[in-house]
Order: C-alpha cells, then structure tokens, then sequence
C-alpha cells in the first residue's frame, strides 16, 4: 500500500455502491475459481504465459488509484506459488459476513501458535467496564517527546516490561501483542464454515483484517489496548502513546527515540538507507524506484503533503474506509486511508515494518498506527466527515463486528466497532503542536510539459490482460460515464472513480502509477504534486490472498482541473515502478454513489 489515492470496491454490481460503465475484462467473472495460496517464498523464474494464464481464470479484483496508491494484493512470482487442491466451489459473487467474535477462530499451524487463547466464559464486555476517569491521556509527536526525558524513560521502561513478560505466556507481552497482528493479517483468523454457509464453500474462510472497513476500527482497538497495556505496566494510568507525525515536515523521518541501538523502542531490522532520511511516500524499496523529479528535501516534502491531501480529500466513506469484509474468496477492498501513507510508511521503514505479518515486531509500528488512527480522528473532526452512518462501509454490519482483546489486567475484552467510532469516549485525544499543512496541497496542473504532444481524440487500445514490465509504458484510453461528462463533471454524492484490475503475487512487493492526459514522453514531468498524477497501485507484502485487490482513484477534482469535464474519454498511461510483473485486465472509470 503505498503513495497515492485509492479505495477498494465490492466485487459485484449487487454489492458495489458504483455503476460501472464498461463490461469487466473478459473472462473476469466466473462461478467459482480456485485460490493462489502464497507462503511469502515464492521464486522468479515462472513463464509470463502462466500468470496471464492465471489471471484469466481469476475473478477480477479491481484496485482503485488512491492517495499512496496501495493496493490489497501483489506482484506476480508464481514461481512457488501452487493453486489449491479444492474444488471450484468459490462463487464470484460477494457474500457479505458480519464478522463478530463469535464467528471467528485462530488457528495454530505451520509454526505460528494463536495468542491470548481465552475461554468464551471469561470474556468480559467493553461496555460493562468502568470508562475512563480523569482527564483524556493526550497523544503527542514523536518527533517532539524527545525533548521529556521523563516520558522517554517511562515508555522504554513500559516495553521493556512486555519484553521481559515474553517467556511468561503472559498475553500482555511484547510477543504475545506482536503476534496478533500477525494472527490477524496472515490469515490465521477463519471465518467458520457455519457462518459462510451461504458462500456454498468447502471450508472456513479466511479473515484478515486488512483490505475493507475493518481495518480503522480494528487498529484502534489493538493500539488502545497496547497503549493500556503500557500504562498499566508502568503505573500510570494517563500514559499515551507518541504518534509518528508523518504528515508533518518535520515529522517526515523515523522520530530519533526509536533510534537508540540501546533502547527496548529499537529495530535493527530497519532499511539503514532510511532510517537517517527525509522520508518519501511515493517511492518503493530499491535506489530504481526513485522518480526523477526531486533533487532536495523540500521537494520530497511538498510530494509528501500532496500525497496526505489526496488520502484525505476523498468524499465519501467508502472511499476512506474501503467497502464491507466479504466472504467467499471475493477481492478485499481497502480504502485511501489503508491505501496512502500507511502503506508508504511500511514500506518506507523496511525490515520488520515491511511485511504485514512481522510488523508488529517493531516498535515503531504502534506509532505509526496512533498516526493511521489519527488521521481517521482528522477526517472525522477537523475535516467534519460523516464515516459510520452511511451504507458503504457495511451499516449496522459494520458497526456490528466485534473482536477480543486482553486488555490491560489480563482480562479478555469483548469490543465492537461501535465501541471504538469516538477516540474521547476511548479516554485519548491527539495534540495538535503543527499547522496541518496538507489541507493546502490541492494538486495543481503539471507545468513544463509539452502538451502539444498529444493526440486528442485519438483512441488508445490496449488488449487485456496485459503483464506490466519495467521500462514499458502502457496507454489506453478510457470512456467517461455518459452522466459525468454530459454535466461537465461528476458530483461529491456520485464522484468519478478510476478502477484498474489487477492480479498479482500477494507476497511480493510491487509498484506502479497511473497518470491521466499525460502526452507521451512526459511522464517523467509528472509527480504526486501535480493533478495528472491519478495515484499508484503498490502492494505491501502480506502472507496470503487471492492475487488480486480492489481500489478507487479519486477522478473529480482531476477532471475538474484539468478543464475535461465534458471530454467523453481520458487518457490513461501505466507506468510500472516495481516487481518482475504485475498483469492489469481492464481500466475503466465508474460512479460511485
């Protein structure tokens, strides 16, 4: 998940709260189709022929160009990767599973044993607890809490003692709280076959908590409890955790407490390439993953920003959040705020933090998510945006779903979303030391380019699916959806999306971006600060998946500055930034409503 814009829809017109205009690519829509299983071993070596092979027979998972550009599955290497030995029984359609702790089970396998394993009889309920006394524990910059040698001491002194409670078996331990995230987003969650029954599958499917609206509510139930955890340790009940105040300039490297070798908050396992530098979210791993549009810092920051503004300045919910979980095998569906910077982040950091499934390990990673849920708080508040009463993400389903936790006295905790919708009922709020300069970065119109170039008018025809390789741009020119372009422009009710399917190796990491009216020969002129940049595609290696993810690109402020609201087609250019192959199957612009 990583630098640009885009948010996941369902799989299904039934499902899907947009109108597409064009057909799915061919051979998108079966009745069934069988799982890419992936151990995040897989090698190079495969014949491009098999993965266009493989995309044919898949569903078709669509991912949207968002803010950091993230999308929920990867690249391609099927090298070690096999298909599954179970029937054709997945249907395409997305069966939507209301996802309560009542319907779901870790499972211990290949080496991975389930934390905090609890008896149903002792699981107490969040609502039935005592809420929070005194005066809200305030969250502050990481980069900032430095300077209170005070809180330093108590916070390393805090994971220190998770640490030592490793061996114990205690669920509070470092260990034991870095295994659940990776419980939960390797798939080692299955919704039971009871609870799918309507999905006509074999078997129990698998959940992750990534990839669709559970994502916000569910990471802020985990950093709440951390954070308690932490507090109660330490015996101080108004301990906050330091959010990572990467939207901000001066928050835009790794905060200089989790870069003490000596520290319980350090990391070796880092890129050492970045832990001293400016931090970039529209660039990959890897020096050839560099654009060549910036030559200073300032630049990179001012790239950052833009980046921050396209995650935030998306207009509807299902757009921020993603769309509801779905059972059956079907795309997951994350939006701009899975999408963008986290996904940049991660990436950005490496090592641990680099893959879903070790993230936890690194302490940074709790930081960086108070930050995540931060700018879910922003979006909410300072941005005034209506998240939790609208259809999109899933209702009263959604409000609905419902995890246990241990918490901070080592009793399991039944909480729901509902629980969790307003940070100061949760007993926390965020300090605000910096002018949130983002809100000001509304992409302008590339300047330097020699639009003479193009060709207006003249169709681009690209035959799906067509495998990305680095080196080799693709152009296709879409049609616009007769009731945007007939009006001048899509409305914030029914913005324009740009929808891009892929299918993809879930455990590799890849990368590409997508421009709109962008001559040939320009590309390299054009960057996340500029408003023919659409967003990118980028996969955050994770230890599962189908192959494939859906997102949405914001389109109606492109469209509208830009001057093409009554233009009847966009011009579209794929240009692959990371992995040995990444197959698209169609482009296409659809209305969301």
């Amino acid at each position: 998940m990583a630098s640009s814009s885009f948010i996941v829809l369902p799989s299904t017109a039934a499902a899907s709260a947009c109108l597409p205009l064009s057909k799915p690519a061919a051979g998108g829509s079966k009745q069934g189709r069988r799982r890419l299983l992936c151990k995040c071993k897989a090698g190079s070596g495969f014949l491009e022929e098999e993965l266009l092979s493989y995309s044919r027979r898949l569903d078709r998972q669509d991912v949207l160009l968002g803010l950091t550009g993230v999308g929920a599955a990867g690249a391609i290497n099927l090298g070690g990767l096999t298909l599954a030995a179970e029937p054709d029984s997945v249907p395409a359609t997305c069966v939507t599973v209301p996802v309560t702790d009542k319907v779901i089970r870790c499972v211990s396998a290949d080496g991975f044993q389930c934390p905090g394993v609890y008896r149903p009889e002792d699981v107490v309920d969040f609502s039935a607890l005592p809420p929070p006394n005194g005066p809200l524990r305030v969250r502050r910059p990481a980069h900032l809490v430095g300077a209170d040698a005070e809180y330093v001491r108590k916070y390393e002194a805090g994971v220190q003692m998770m640490r030592d409670l490793d061996a114990s078996g205690d669920p509070r331990s470092f260990k034991s709280q870095a295994a659940i995230h990776e419980a939960y987003c390797n798939f080692h969650y299955k919704v039971t076959a009871a609870a799918v029954a309507a999905t006509r599958t074999a078997g129990a499917i698998d959940l992750d908590v990534h990839f669709s609206s559970i994502f916000a509510p569910w990471h802020r139930m985990y950093i709440y409890f951390f954070e308690r955890i932490i507090g109660e340790l330490i015996g101080d009940s108004a301990f906050a955790l330091p959010y990572w105040n990467w939207d901000a300039p001066d928050g835009m490297m790794l905060p200089p407490i989790f870069n003490n070798a000596s520290s319980p908050l350090y990391d070796a396992n880092r890129d050492p390439a970045h832990v001293n530098a400016v931090m970039d979210l529209n660039k990959g791993p890897g020096a050839e993953n560099d654009l060549p549009l910036c030559t200073d810092d300032a630049c990179v920051k001012e790239n950052n920003l833009s980046v921050i503004y396209r995650q935030m300045a998306v207009d509807t919910a299902l757009q921020f959040h993603g769309n509801k979980f779905c059972a059956g095998g079907t795309p997951g569906s994350p939006g701009s705020l899975e999408n963008a910077a986290h996904t940049a982040v991660h990436i950005w950091v490496g090592g641990n933090m680099g893959v879903l499934g070790t993230a936890g390990h690194d302490p940074v990673f709790y930081s960086h998510h108070a930050n995540v849920d931060r700018m879910w708080h922003l979006w909410t508040t300072a941005l005034g945006n209506d998240d939790f009463l609208g259809t999109g993400t899933g209702g009263d389903d959604w409000r609905d779903t419902s995890f246990v936790f241990y918490d901070e006295k080592r009793r399991p905790v039944h909480i729901s979303v509902r629980d969790v919708l307003d940070a100061g009922r949760l007993g926390y709020t965020y300090e605000e030391k910096e002018t949130l300069e983002w809100l000001d970065k509304r992409p302008k119109p590339a300047t330097g380019i020699d639009r003479s170039a193009a060709q207006p008018g003249v169709p681009a025809a690209l035959s799906f699916p067509v495998a990305l390789k680095k080196g080799r741009k693709e152009y296709v020119t879409v049609e616009r959806p007769e009731e945007a372009w007939a009006s001048g422009g899509s409305s914030k009710k029914a913005p324009e999306v740009l929808v891009v399917d892929v299918t993809i190796d879930p455990c590799e990491y890849a990368k590409f971006d997508v421009l709109v009216n962008v001559p040939k020969g320009q590309e390299a002129r054009v960057g996340p600060q500029d408003t023919e940049f659409a967003g990118s595609f980028e996969n955050l290696p994770h230890g599962g998946g189908d192959g494939g993810g859906r997102g949405m690109g914001r389109l109606r402020e492109l469209v509208e500055d830009l001057g093409c609201g009554q233009d009847r087609r966009l011009d579209v250019t794929l240009v692959p930034r990371a992995g040995e192959m990444v197959v698209v199957d169609a482009v296409r612009v659809e209305l969301c409503n």
